[in-house]
């Protein structure tokens, strides 16, 4: 039978938009998700949602512009958002319902679009990791891949083993501060943005 791996899906925001000029928050962050999403309805969503085409390229136009701060707010503001562990309730770390059998794992601040292409490739054909799916994230300068782990790991310890690795053989390049495998999250409530990647890679398993 195939594996149906599974996780929450969230609207946007994923934190509280707040007034310019008061400070006050005009919008709560999404605590609660929208619904369970599979892996094969993200990848539909993200290879040809034309809303999500025109998110993303707002955020991407202001990363090209070298506006940082705008475009980090658009991808807070306007992306939609999944939990790779599994299901949860709600977006805390003790309101996990299914384990999806997942971890994520993040590369940022490539040189370019071209270069993250091909570590995206790179990645889905590693045989260790096996990703079971892999797409450009939202910058345009990183890839995102979903990453099985074993039934003998827990969420927390693939999570590490995930990072470690691909940060050994993936990431030895990068010794300037903000590049390379994004080691900020490691705990199961980890959210990832959904954004355009036609180029997405999904691994069918049969």
């Amino acid at each position: 039978m195939e594996n149906v791996f599974k996780m929450s899906l969230f609207m946007p925001p994923i934190s509280p938009i707040k007034d310019k000029t008061t400070g006050r928050t005009v919008k709560s962050a999404t605590l609660t998700p929208l619904r369970t999403i599979n892996l094969e309805e993200i990848y539909k969503l993200i290879t040809s949602n034309e809303k999500l085409t025109a998110l993303t390229l707002e955020v991407r136009n202001a990363a090209l512009w070298g506006d940082e701060n705008t475009s980090r707010l658009l991808k807070q503001q306007t992306l939609p958002y999944v939990t790779p562990c599994g299901v949860f309730t709600r977006r805390r770390s003790d309101c996990l319902k299914e384990a999806s059998g997942l971890v994520v794992v993040d590369i940022d601040h490539l040189e370019s679009t071209e270069e993250a292409e091909i570590l995206r490739q790179e990645l889905f054909d590693d045989p260790y990791l096996c990703p079971a799916l892999a797409f450009i994230s939202p910058s345009g300068l990183g890839v995102k891949a979903f990453i099985p782990h074993t039934s003998e790991q827990n969420a927390t310890d693939g999570i590490r083993w995930a990072m470690n690795y691909v940060h050994c053989m993936y990431d030895s390049n990068h010794r300037q501060p903000g590049k390379g495998v994004d080691t900020s999250g490691k705990d199961l409530v980890r959210s990832c943005f959904l954004c355009h990647d036609e180029g997405a890679l999904l691994r069918i398993k049969k």
